[in-house]
């Protein structure tokens, strides 16, 4: 995921990659792995490595975070940062429309949790897969309503062949009945 935070008043770009406990996270051209060691709700612990010299110092972060829709905000040792997600055109697992969504590796869908026409909100979880002994959901990129689900539990998939169609909530009419805005997003 790609994300914009303002640092000393300027805005910039982190680039954040999750892969089972394992964060890497990249700013201006360096790269930083984190591993998550402890997670409650929306509090976890972060360690890092650092080279001191000759030696390695391995650090933890005690951190916090919530979010509303793109936005965030981030507590970490005592500091408050706020920063937005960034939605890119054509991101991998993701249509360049944002509607479809897609595994990024093969995998096996171990559970779908929603239907056609539930509504779903940012961050939710739609479909979990399995691959490797990892579990891996896919999530709801924005508010919106599911319209079209292309997979079952126990069925293998490929990585960008679209699994689930989301319509974001400002996309949803008016005449499509009972999934109108009252019922489109929470």
């Amino acid at each position: 995921m790609k994300f914009k935070v303002n640092v000393g008043g300027r805005e910039e770009s982190v680039h954040a990659i999750r892969q089972g406990d394992r964060l890497r996270i990249t700013h201006n051209g360096q790269t930083t792995e984190v591993r998550v060691v402890h997670q409650d709700g929306p509090h976890f612990v972060l360690e890092y490595e650092e080279e001191s010299g000759a030696h390695v110092r391995r650090r933890r972060l005690r951190a916090a975070g919530y979010r509303e829709g793109d936005r965030r905000q981030l507590w970490v040792n005592g500091s408050m940062v706020h920063y937005r997600r960034v939605r890119e055109e054509g991101a991998a697992g993701s249509s360049a429309a944002g509607r479809t969504l897609s595994a990024s590796i093969p995998a096996v869908v171990s559970e779908v949790l929603v239907e056609e026409g539930e509504s779903v909100t940012a961050g939710q979880k739609l479909i979990l897969l399995e691959s490797m002994k990892m579990v891996m959901p896919i999530q709801a990129p924005h508010d919106g309503v599911v319209r079209r689900l292309n997979c079952a539990a126990g069925e293998a998939v490929q990585p960008g062949v679209p699994l689930i169609e989301v319509e974001a909530a400002g996309d949803v009419s008016d005449t499509d009945g009972p999934h109108s805005e009252e019922n489109g997003s929470a």
